[in-house]
């Protein structure tokens, strides 16, 4: 049994790490690292479970676990009433993440071994990642982003490491955990740590990074030696004379940490960007039912409400706890501030208690972390980054553990081979599995075979993208994307058929695209894609209703271009030359993308300018076409 025992911590710490380290590479659009991720979770999951076969577990039933389990079970609930449910169901994975790590964690045995080896494994992938970033900044002179499209996401990672990192080496080493952290290993983490946030200029990040510092050190005041303190402070001072000096002898570096704390001192401008998102997702509160819009669906509902000057990508709402509302509704947001109630209250009535020096680092290291990440959700979606959360909820379960050390709420679970024979349990553990993997991959095979049938369909390779799409939409038959894609290769098949005068095979052709655009539609109802495509099937005979459904494409995204640009060419050719600069002109304040859909905006735009006898708004836009076609081709720095 003992062996056992090693060998599975051992495989829990090692599944759970490469979770973790295939999150890290994950931005929100491959579905195999996802899956990946969370495939590698599900193993901890098992092995979870094959302990819990033969022993008996004690677990703390207190406000913590039970809230998460409430939370969870809320967003588990929410996905029945969204109008884009596989969206919600994915998301749940997603943004439950940090409550299911919680989970897996709060059950698993040996959690001290567990948390020993995988928390130096954390501080390791953190200190490649700070390295990646540095490199980005001093070597390639752009922001440090490392793996992650936004470095505030980059400094998030860094402030969840940095802060228990603070926490350990602050003790003694001979009371430390790890004896490969010693002081000078962990001295040089902690200036490279800082280093890093010092250059990524994130000001959320550094604010509510110095808040944890601030709960750390006030709370371990009475613990640690003066001398540890004063080296702490030696290693911040260090890491931002670097960042300084850096500015003199590397040209051409992006803006200095200091420039940008600077600005905080004008909050109007300072917090702009988010003042205008904020605003304008004020009237989806009003709009939106009681149990929320659905995990994940917020960036669905916002186009038509979405300023013009909103140059963000229209994703998150940058306010994590505005975001959480309006996608898991009142309920969802009350239990998540119920859990960060008690995480306070049962924090405090552990500080009361005795504990020795490293459960008290431990404890208010993880704590300072934890309020780190929920004071740097105010200005950015932590909660939506995979890593983020599942560091965080693992630091929530070992919080938990230490809270309840001493707790008397603990409740005893006895042995699941009390209730399961050896086959039933098998059988069940082998089904569970079965579906979470099932799951994964038919959604990363869907989105590979939808995403190669688009390329074949490019080349003009009609049937070989005509059995990926088939295929895609079998596997994940409650996604849209293989549904309306598909019918666009439909179309563009019937016009083939139209061109060689075979009107007959045609029309079973577009019968066909009208079936998959009317399940894509019911599947997804706030997709403009389904009302452009059936536009454009619409344009050939039904003008009007052709134009009918790009108005309705613009007004579920007035950014959307393929629709705005159909639309004025429709009205131009039946010479309704000042609706069609009209509707030119409706999109005129947006920010888009550089790609051609743009240039051809452009150039459509000043096309009928010059129809129109506006010869110096023309020029102007000509002048633009020629900036623009030099970044279209530009190579990315």
């Amino acid at each position: 049994m003992k062996n056992f025992s090693f060998t599975a911590s051992s495989l829990f710490s090692l599944f759970f790490v490469f979770s973790l380290l295939a999150a890290l590479f994950y931005t929100g659009n491959n579905y195999w690292l996802f899956s990946i991720s969370f495939i590698s979770l599900g193993i901890t999951f098992a092995i979870t479970l094959k302990q819990r076969y033969s022993r008996s577990l004690a677990i703390p039933v207190n406000g913590i676990f039970i809230s998460s389990v409430l939370l969870l079970s809320w967003f588990a609930i929410s996905i029945l009433p969204s109008q884009v449910q596989y969206l919600t169901l994915y998301n749940f994975f997603w943004v439950g993440s940090f409550l299911i790590v919680f989970l897996i964690f709060s059950f698993s045995d040996n959690k001290d071994k567990i948390w020993h080896s995988i928390w130096p494994s954390i501080l390791l992938l953190v200190l490649i990642w700070a390295c990646y970033g540095l490199v980005q900044y001093y070597y390639l002179h752009v922001p440090a982003n490392a793996s992650f499209l936004n470095r505030n996401s980059l400094a998030a990672l860094v402030n969840l490491a940095l802060i228990p990192a603070v926490g350990y080496f602050l003790l003694n080493e001979a009371e430390r955990p790890f004896t490969l952290l010693n002081n000078k290993v962990l001295s040089l983490i902690l200036i490279i740590l800082f280093l890093t946030i010092f250059i990524i200029t994130s000001r959320g990040a550094s604010l509510s990074l110095l808040l944890g510092l601030t709960i750390l050190i006030i709370l371990l005041r009475k613990h640690i030696s003066k001398a540890k303190l004063y080296t702490l402070v030696t290693i911040i001072f260090i890491a931002f004379i670097i960042s300084v000096l850096s500015q003199y002898f590397f040209p051409n570096l992006p803006a200095s940490f200091s420039e940008r704390m600077v600005s905080i001192q004008d909050t109007k401008t300072a917090g702009h960007p988010r003042y205008i998102i904020w605003e304008s997702l004020l009237p989806l509160f009003k709009s939106m039912p009681w149990y929320g819009l659905g995990l994940g669906s917020l960036w669905m509902f916002w186009p038509p409400l979405r300023p013009a000057s909103d140059t963000s990508a229209g994703f998150f709402a940058h306010n994590d706890y505005m975001q959480i509302t309006l996608e898991a509704g009142y309920p969802g947001i009350a239990l998540l501030i119920t859990l960060f109630i008690f995480i306070l209250v049962f924090f405090i009535r552990s500080l009361k208690t005795k504990l020795s020096t490293l459960q008290r680092v431990e404890l208010v290291s993880l704590f300072a972390a934890l309020i780190t990440f929920a004071a740097h959700s105010l200005f950015t979606y932590n909660f939506y980054i995979l890593p983020l959360l599942i560091i965080t909820g693992l630091y929530l379960a070992r919080f938990n553990q230490l809270v309840s050390l001493s707790s008397s709420d603990k409740k005893t679970l006895p042995a699941l081979k009390t209730h399961f024979s050896p086959v039933l349990y098998s059988i069940s553990t082998l089904g569970i599995m079965t579906l979470l993997v099932g799951y994964f991959l038919t959604v990363s095979f869907s989105s590979y075979y939808n995403s190669e049938a688009k390329k074949e369909m490019q080349k003009n390779q009609y049937q070989k993208a005509s059995r990926l799409f088939l295929k895609a939409q079998k596997l994940a038959p409650l996604m849209d994307n293989p549904f309306f894609s598909y019918a666009d290769l439909l179309r563009r098949g019937a016009d083939r058929l139209i061109y060689a005068k075979k009107s007959q095979q045609a029309d079973t052709l577009l019968n066909l695209a009208y079936t998959n655009l009317d399940i894509a539609e019911k599947l997804n109802p706030l997709r403009p894609q389904t009302h452009h495509i059936r536009g454009l099937i619409y344009e050939r005979k039904q003008p009007e209703l052709a134009k009918k459904e790009y108005r309705k494409a613009l007004k579920l995204d007035p950014r959307f271009l393929f629709s705005r640009v159909r639309l004025a060419r429709l009205l131009h050719k039946e010479k309704h030359l000042k609706q069609a600069l009209e509707v030119l002109y409706a999109g005129v304040d947006y920010n888009y993308p550089v790609n051609n859909i743009m240039l051809e905006y452009m150039e459509f735009f000043a096309q009928l300018s010059k129809e129109a006898k506006a010869g110096d708004f023309a020029r102007q836009l000509e002048e633009n076409i020629k900036l623009f076609k030099q970044s279209l081709t530009r190579p990315p720095s």
